[in-house]
């Protein structure tokens, strides 16, 4: 399995909604979509894990979650996201993982140069987003059109359905016409 390493905060500017709600002050909402667009798109192909910065807030008491199957990181208090993805990169790398790193932060990216990382900018991953999701709605929908019980019976059977539906006596199926 792939291991997937999200620069939170990074991603979460680069694009609606997240960053509209982090404008109106909904942090938390932000995250939260964030998270929620995050794990679908990882489904059974990754091990996610977002990292957000944590460097500038004395009173954060954030734990390390496990959020709709994705781990969700605060970094500590004087300790940079940058810090804590470069961290649990090189551990990726030294266990063998396939790493992909979304991070628009260039010394993110040059610290991880050459080490068969896979790294995609915030602008990239929110295109990966915004198609996959695409994706899934085109196949949701192409998937109720086919589902329909009118579509797998007969028409007999589908007159026979309505006039019960609609109260009328149906003819005994036992006895012949």
């Amino acid at each position: 399995m792939k291991y997937l390493l999200i620069d939170g905060y990074n991603l979460l500017f680069q694009a609606d909604p997240y960053a509209a709600l982090a404008q109106a002050d909904e942090w938390d909402l932000a995250r939260d979509a964030l998270i929620s667009d995050v794990a679908s798109y990882a489904g059974q192909h990754y091990q996610a894990t977002i990292v957000f910065d944590g460097k500038n807030n004395p009173d954060s008491d954030r734990k390390e979650t496990n959020t709709l199957g994705v781990k969700v990181i605060f970094s500590d208090y004087g300790s940079s996201a940058d810090a804590t993805i470069e961290r649990l990169a090189k551990q990726a790398i030294a266990a063998g993982k396939q790493l992909e790193i979304v991070s628009s932060d260039a010394l993110i990216q040059w610290t991880t140069l050459g080490k068969g990382v896979v790294r995609r900018s915030a602008a990239e991953f929110v295109q990966q987003l915004t198609f996959a999701y695409g994706e899934t709605e085109r196949e949701r929908d192409s998937t109720a059109k086919r589902s329909t019980i009118s579509d797998r019976i007969t028409p007999e059977a589908v007159q026979l359905l309505r006039q019960i539906r609609d109260g009328q006596s149906a003819p005994d199926a036992r006895s012949p016409h």
